[in-house]
């Protein structure tokens, strides 16, 4: 039986590098396998360890993990907590304790699950909120800030136009006159 011994094509293989590494001590081991009269069975069994060491450590070394996301129970968790307190503050690290996650980890999962950082999310849910307390409530736009979250209503109204590109007053106006022509 003819052993294959050549070594694999490495033309964009760096000289250094692990996968150069392993292909040059399995190459030996080779030769000792193939050479059938002076084989060293210990020395192959060395460069095929120190052939899988080199390999076990650039995988466990290698590039950066792929982001992952939130499980689903987080993901419930997260909108349970935040949407439940809209109107309170709401730290980052108590979001990421309720995910049994440290807060670094947490907000990289936060950002690869909703596209967007904790903070982000839940002011765009603030906004959503103030939506629907403009057009189904006849609350004031003072009462309807406090509610969402906001210290006041020259905060809730900057921010309000900022996301929304109008007055809060100019919503609540602009879907209630909806609203009446559609009943007219």
């Amino acid at each position: 039986m003819q052993t294959d011994i050549s070594v694999p094509s490495t033309s964009a293989v760096d000289a250094n590098s692990p996968q150069r590494m392993v292909q040059q001590l399995l190459h030996q081991a080779l030769h000792q396998i193939a050479d059938v009269e002076g084989a060293d069975r210990a020395a192959c069994a060395r460069y095929i360890a120190q052939a899988l060491r080199i390999h076990q450590q650039a995988i466990t070394r290698g590039g950066p993990r792929p982001p992952t996301g939130l499980a689903e129970w987080q993901v419930r968790t997260v909108k349970e907590v935040a949407l439940a307190r809209l109107d309170l503050g709401l730290a980052i690290t108590e979001l990421a304790a309720a995910c049994r996650l440290s807060r670094g980890y947490f907000s990289r999962a936060f950002k690869v699950t909703f596209g967007e950082s904790p903070h982000r999310w839940r002011h765009r849910k603030r906004i959503e909120h103030a939506c629907r307390k403009l057009v189904c409530t006849s609350n004031s736009i003072a009462d309807i800030a406090v509610d969402c979250g906001f210290n006041d209503q020259a905060h809730f109204t900057r921010s309000f136009k900022s996301a929304m590109g109008t007055t809060p007053n100019s919503y609540r106006k602009a879907r209630n006159d909806r609203v009446e022509s559609v009943r007219s």
